[in-house]
């Protein structure tokens, strides 16, 4: 009698085990197809939007193109219209037969010398207003170079890119840019800039422009300190 109860429990505990075996394959075989199904959906979402990056990156490209020869057949049409002027009063002098008054063409000449020097000193003053980017270096710890986007705390080159297909390409444009332009430019190239937070850029930007590093110092030590905390 002993020994048949110890067979028959011994069989008992190889089917609960059996049983055991059996349940635990039967349910991890649903989870395993679940995570394999979640797994390719995210890789399908990455895929997705990288490739609508991708897009976005050639659109951007191509309207900064676009700008760019828009704007040097503008500046050909300025130059046209400035010499448009001279060739019609030459026209008109072989067809008239009459010379212009000496008083005008003295003032013209006038304002012509008075054209060039306000460029001339429009030249100079935008020259002298330049920061030493030497300077910023040697306070700043880090190599930057005039104009340089990548500067800024929170601009990368991949944001740099942005702000160059939207027409901010030197520290001036990015001072004189609304924030609303920031933002929408991070929105639309997609949800991995969007988290980018602009709000400090344009001030940055303008220390930059103005050569006022040691402003620029203290900002970006007590951003490095708040991120410690």
């Amino acid at each position: 009698m002993p020994y048949t109860l110890t067979i028959g429990f011994i069989w008992f505990a190889l089917a609960a085990m059996i049983g055991l075996v059996l349940g635990w394959v039967l349910r991890s075989a649903p989870a395993s197809r679940q995570v394999s199904r979640a797994r390719k959906q995210v890789q399908h979402e990455l895929e997705a939007e990288i490739a609508d990056l991708r897009e976005r990156a050639m659109t951007l490209g191509k309207a900064a193109e676009e700008r760019d020869r828009l704007q040097a057949e503008l500046e050909l049409m300025k130059e046209r219209n400035v010499a448009a002027p001279s060739e019609i009063k030459s026209d008109d002098e072989l067809v008239i037969g009459t010379p212009q008054p000496v008083e005008v063409v003295l003032q013209e000449e006038g304002d012509e010398r008075s054209d060039v020097s306000a460029v001339e000193e429009h030249d100079r003053g935008v020259s002298q207003t330049l920061p030493d980017v030497e300077l910023g270096s040697a306070v700043l710890g880090r190599r930057i170079a005039q104009d340089d986007l990548k500067a800024v705390v929170g601009i990368g080159p991949a944001i740099e890119r942005l702000c160059h297909g939207v027409g901010i390409r030197t520290w001036w444009d990015l001072a004189r840019a609304e924030q609303e332009t920031l933002r929408s430019m991070l929105s639309d190239a997609g949800p991995r800039f969007g988290r980018h937070d602009p709000a400090t850029w344009s001030e940055q930007a303008k220390r930059f422009a103005e050569g006022r590093w040691e402003e620029a110092r203290s900002f970006e030590d007590a951003q490095a300190a708040e991120r410690t905390r």
